[in-house]
């Protein structure tokens, strides 16, 4: 083996290996920024300010943070404190259990607030089906580690498309993006990333459709 082959091989693994580098950075960004607690709110504001004209779009706006995203930002923070989960993603599924029942309890106060407020009902609908489909999803969980992030993901975008943000090429990029850094960080793998999508548009498609809109 001539010394040009071995110096070409060793600079291929290494381009190899910086390539790989580079990807699961990329990757582990995805996952941090389009994950269930930054969607929410994103999801929240474009509904209430964007899709409708009434006086209370601030406080409407205001009680959608607190309970989609500030509580449980704040618990999962709290329970890593207390040493109750490895890191702030929860990796391991026992350790999602309790915070999912716990989201699901925010969620469902937040929509008897948004009912009381006479908030819109695709903003009614969205916290509802998040309500829903996290109790749903903290059962499944008991057994079997489904991706919360496309759980997370796959309703606003349904909510989305229902009032008219008809947008394929993003939202399929977005979601394809995602499902990807959940498989490639081995946080999920496809089959769980899969059923967590198909889950979450289907039970958003049909709560929002028959109650809501």
């Amino acid at each position: 083996m001539s010394v040009h082959l071995v110096k070409f091989l060793i600079f291929f693994a290494l381009y190899l290996v910086n390539t790989s580098i580079i990807l699961i950075f990329f990757f582990r960004i995805i996952s941090i920024i389009i994950n269930p607690l930054v969607v929410a709110p994103f999801c929240f504001a474009i509904l209430t300010y964007f899709n409708h004209t009434s006086e209370k779009k601030d406080l409407i706006f205001f009680i959608s943070l607190i309970f989609s995203n500030l509580l449980p930002t704040l618990t999962i923070i709290y329970y890593k404190h207390k040493g109750k989960i490895d890191s702030l993603d929860a990796p391991k599924k026992e350790q999602r259990i309790q915070l999912l029942a716990i989201a699901a309890t925010y969620y469902a106060f937040g929509f008897i607030i948004l009912e009381y407020l006479g908030a819109p009902p695709i903003v009614r609908g969205l916290m509802f089906c998040y309500a829903i489909n996290t109790a749903i999803v903290w059962k499944i969980t008991m057994y079997w580690k489904i991706s919360i992030h496309m759980i997370g993901l796959g309703g606003p975008i349904t909510a989305l498309w229902l009032v008219g943000y008809e947008l394929p090429l993003v939202m399929g990029i977005t979601i394809v993006l995602v499902a990807m850094s959940r498989i490639i960080l081995k946080a999920h793998t496809a089959t769980q990333v899969i059923a967590g999508t198909i889950l979450a548009m289907s039970l958003a498609y049909i709560e929002l459709i028959l109650l809501f809109l």
